[in-house]
């Protein structure tokens, strides 16, 4: 008589079974090639990233030169700080990006957004941890907080972009992460894409809040998000997490806008910055 064993609708034979738990067995000692996120190609041995290196090499990344408040790329012969952030109060201390808003990256950002793709942000949450690392970009002494979500966008998406971001830094960097709920998005403020800067901050205000102060005071905070355009979302959380106790905030971003389309209101070249 054979033993049978099902497996969903399909009865499978004991054979089947066992040579299953068998390739299981040998994946576990023999694990099967690591294939780049982007491109799908077989990644490199040694790799420390889920991104091939022509994949990598096509990445807009943010130069040598940049607005030391901002991040955001201008002329080697350009001021210390662009004329936006000449003219903004800023509560973080300053905003590092990854990369240029634009090209691939664009895409990519808007495929985890949008498209569900977590594995893709994780993986460039790697690569960030990496630029971060390299640079010194985050404070030794620095816990990582994701920009929240509010809670209906929370349950449509189904995932917060900057935890899997937060994630892929874990990875490739020795990081203090604070709970998810040490600040709380306390109002869905819709689209912004179609707001100027000031309406944007107008449009932000109050929209953070920290339940319990405790977690946040005495801390130097560096705060994690996808993409840098006006500033008004990093600054308004900064200055919610600085009302809070906290005693130095920071920001980093995957990613950093610098086209009109992406800066509405602002006029290009009024920040110094340029695409290469």
């Amino acid at each position: 008589m054979s033993i049978t064993i099902r497996r969903g609708k399909k009865r499978a034979s004991i054979g089947e079974y066992l040579g299953s738990l068998w390739q299981a067995s040998l994946d576990l000692v023999f694990p099967s090639p690591m294939l780049c996120l982007v491109c799908g190609k077989k990644l490199a041995r040694g790799m420390l990233v889920q991104l091939c290196q022509a994949c990598l090499e096509q990445l807009p990344l943010v130069g040598e030169s940049f607005c030391q408040l901002c991040g955001r790329p201008s002329r080697p012969s350009s001021n210390v700080h662009c004329l936006d952030c000449t003219g903004t109060k800023h509560f973080f201390l300053r905003n590092r990006a990854v990369g240029i808003y634009g090209g691939p990256l664009k895409e990519q950002i808007q495929e985890f957004k949008y498209h569900y793709n977590r594995r893709l942000c994780i993986g460039l949450g790697e690569v960030m941890g990496l630029v971060a690392r390299q640079r010194g970009w985050i404070p030794k002494d620095a816990h990582l907080v994701a920009v929240p979500l509010h809670k209906e966008r929370l349950e449509e998406r189904g995932y917060n972009q900057a935890e899997l971001l937060i994630q892929g830094i874990e990875r490739v960097l020795p990081v203090s992460v604070l709970k998810r709920d040490c600040v709380i998005r306390r109002a869905a403020t819709g689209a912004s894409s179609k707001l100027g800067p000031r309406e944007r901050r107008a449009n932000l205000r109050g929209v953070f809040r920290v339940p319990r102060a405790g977690e946040v005071a005495g801390k130097v905070l560096c705060i994690i998000d996808d993409i840098y355009t006006t500033g008004a979302t990093l600054d308004e959380m900064a200055r919610t997490l600085l009302m809070a106790g906290a005693e130095a905030v920071y920001g980093l971003t995957l990613a950093i806008a610098v086209d009109d389309q992406d800066l509405l209101g602002q006029v290009q070249g009024s920040c110094g910055y340029y695409q290469s």
